[in-house]
């Protein structure tokens, strides 16, 4: 969810100035005059959302009602804006100023869109639109979560303050909040995070819709009854899904590769100067590795389960960074005969970056992911959080 880091800037750099500055007297959540009438809000689209944008926004804002469905009603209602004096316009810029507060503020309210905001950005918009601060800043929050301000510039620091005062209804902590930023957002240094999971085994996920206590939250909210009956998961037609937390889930060493990936915790064991310093993850998690140290030029590889012909989406984070980065490879195997999907070659910084690719397969295959080692001890490469999906990617 790169994206919706920037989307947060534009929307709530006034929220989270005047939440760090200003006590809350009463949280958003529970005050009636910040809440939407009746769960009714107008909407307007300015000229300059295009074609592309207004039909994500539009999917947002109809999976939020649709998921929110309660008591047979919803609870939730987007509606065309007529004359009524409160409403939301959507508009779209190259750069953002702040916006108002989470929550209705009164008269026009605008929500800033960056043109290329992804799905997932424009939920956790819609969710702010609503009344909701970022799930990792409940006052419960140092209980799962360690936020490294030392890595985050003051200026957005306030993104990452606790809320005092808001409420959460007795909900246990949600990682599954469509709200929650990954862990290297807003970072001063990309290779370094700026939230961790405080435990193993706990990770902040891919996602893209309403986790069950997002619906359970904006139905307390607005009063709808509690129903998550009709949840809608866009990502229910997962086929794998790995961070590497316990093993290589149904990934496999190759056999007859020249050496084997690891998986690594912490800090690259045997050069840290071109290696990770953390998983993708949680920042405390595991990773898979590819050392360079003794393994010039020579390759590793690790294959998926078969799989069916099919329409297929794949999206991992990979890190390549130092000196002599040689080239980490997608490939497809049908019949035992590999092909090239993609190669991503050379230095790409000491960060971890997202990959994401459709692709359409007319026969049985076998994924395979591939790390091709240069000549000397600068060139490791490690990835991350592999996801494989039925149907396109969601952007």
């Amino acid at each position: 969810m790169e994206f919706m880091i920037k989307l947060c800037l534009v929307f709530c750099a006034s929220a989270c100035a005047f939440a760090a500055l200003t006590p809350q007297k009463r949280n958003i959540i529970t005050d009636p005059t910040k809440l939407w009438k009746n769960g009714v809000i107008p909407v307007v689209f300015n000229d300059t959302v295009d074609g592309s944008m207004k039909e994500k926004v539009l999917a947002a804002l109809q999976e939020v009602s649709m998921s929110t469905y309660a008591g047979g009603k919803n609870c939730i209602t987007f509606v065309p804006r007529m004359n009524e004096p409160d409403y939301v316009e959507f508009t779209s810029v190259l750069f953002g100023s702040g916006d108002s507060l989470p929550g209705k503020r009164g008269g026009r309210q605008i929500v800033h869109l960056y043109r290329d905001a992804a799905k997932a950005d424009i939920m956790q918009l819609v969710m702010y639109l609503l009344g909701f601060y970022n799930e990792f800043r409940r006052p419960d929050r140092d209980n799962h979560v360690t936020v490294h301000f030392d890595n985050i510039a003051p200026e957005y620091q306030g993104f990452f303050q606790i809320t005092n005062d808001t409420t959460f209804f007795n909900y246990p902590f949600d990682f599954e909040s469509v709200t929650f930023f990954f862990p290297y957002a807003w970072a001063k240094d990309p290779s370094k995070p700026t939230l961790t999971a405080k435990y193993e085994t706990q990770v902040i996920p891919y996602k893209v819709s309403l986790s069950k206590y997002d619906i359970s939250n904006i139905q307390r909210e607005y009063q709808c009854g509690l129903d998550n009956g009709n949840q809608i998961d866009l990502l229910d037609g997962t086929v794998t899904a790995c961070n590497f937390e316990f093993d290589l889930c149904e990934w496999t060493q190759e056999t007859d590769d020249d050496f084997d990936f690891q998986r690594i915790q912490g800090p690259s064991p045997d050069n840290q100067v071109t290696g990770p310093l953390a998983d993708y993850s949680s920042g405390i998690g595991y990773y898979v590795f590819a050392s360079a140290k003794g393994n010039h030029n020579q390759d590793a590889r690790v294959i998926s389960p078969t799989l069916p012909a099919g329409e297929y989406c794949i999206r991992f984070y990979y890190f390549l960074y130092g000196p002599d980065i040689h080239k980490l490879r997608l490939n497809n195997r049908v019949n035992g005969v590999d092909t090239v999907m993609e190669s991503i070659e050379g230095n790409q910084g000491a960060m971890w970056h997202k990959f994401s690719m459709d692709f359409t397969m007319k026969s049985s295959f076998q994924l395979v992911l591939e790390a091709i080692i240069g000549g000397t001890d600068g060139g490791d490469m490690a990835f991350d959080d592999v996801y494989l999906f039925r149907g396109l990617c969601i952007r």
